[in-house]
C-alpha cells in the first residue's frame, strides 16, 4: 500500500530496472529471444481507489537479441521498420483488480503504426518503501505479460516460418515523483 493511502501518486519509470523481453518462434524449432531496454514513461497509481494509468514508450532501436545481424534484420523494413516506426507506445488507464491484487492493465498498444487493445497481465506487482542509504522512497514494480500477434500490426514477412505470436514480458520498476 502506498504511503498516504488514498491519493493517486505519480511515478517515473526507472530506466535501470524496466525492460521489455520478447520471444517468437523460429521455424517452430526454437525461440528467438531478445530484450528492449530503452523504456521511458510515467505511471499514476492509487491502490485505495483501484485506479491508475500508464503511458510508456519503448525505443525499438535498442532491441538486442545478442546477434547483431539478426538485430539489423528485425529493425529493417521487413519486420519492425524502425526508420519509420522508431518506438512503441502503450497507454492504459483501465486497471483490473482481483480483491486487493492488481490483476491486469487494459490499454492500447501502438506498434508499426497500428493501434490495438492489449491486456497486460500482472504476474506479480507490489508497492513499498525502499531505503537507499538514509533516504527512503516509494517504489512500485512487477512483471507483466502479454501475447500479441505481429500480423495484427501489419507485420507478415516470413509467416509462418517466423511465428505470428510474440510473447512479451515486461519488468517494471517506478519511483514516486
Amino acid at each position: 500500500m502506498l504511503a498516504g493511502g488514498s491519493a493517486a501518486a505519480d511515478f517515473a519509470l526507472d530506466a535501470g530496472h524496466t525492460v521489455v523481453h520478447f520471444a517468437v518462434s523460429h521455424y517452430d524449432l526454437s525461440l528467438v529471444r531478445g530484450r528492449i531496454p530503452k523504456v521511458a514513461g510515467s505511471v499514476q497509481f492509487d491502490p485505495a481507489s483501484r485506479t491508475g494509468a500508464i503511458d510508456v514508450r519503448v525505443d525499438l532501436d535498442s532491441l538486442d537479441t545478442g546477434n547483431r545481424t539478426l538485430d539489423q534484420i528485425l529493425r529493417s523494413d521487413q519486420f519492425l521498420d524502425t526508420a519509420r516506426y522508431g518506438d512503441v507506445r502503450y497507454a492504459g488507464n483501465d486497471v483490473v483488480f482481483d480483491g486487493d491484487r492488481l490483476k491486469a492493465i487494459d490499454g492500447t498498444l501502438i506498434l508499426h503504426g497500428v493501434a490495438r487493445p492489449v491486456r497486460l497481465a500482472a504476474q506479480r506487482f507490489g508497492c513499498r518503501e525502499v531505503k537507499l542509504g538514509l533516504a527512503g522512497r516509494q517504489v512500485c514494480g512487477g512483471e507483466f505479460t502479454a501475447t500479441i500477434r505481429r500480423s495484427d500490426f501489419g507485420m507478415t514477412h516470413m509467416l509462418p516460418d517466423v511465428g505470428d505470436a510474440v510473447e512479451l514480458s515486461i519488468d517494471v520498476e517506478a519511483t514516486r515523483k
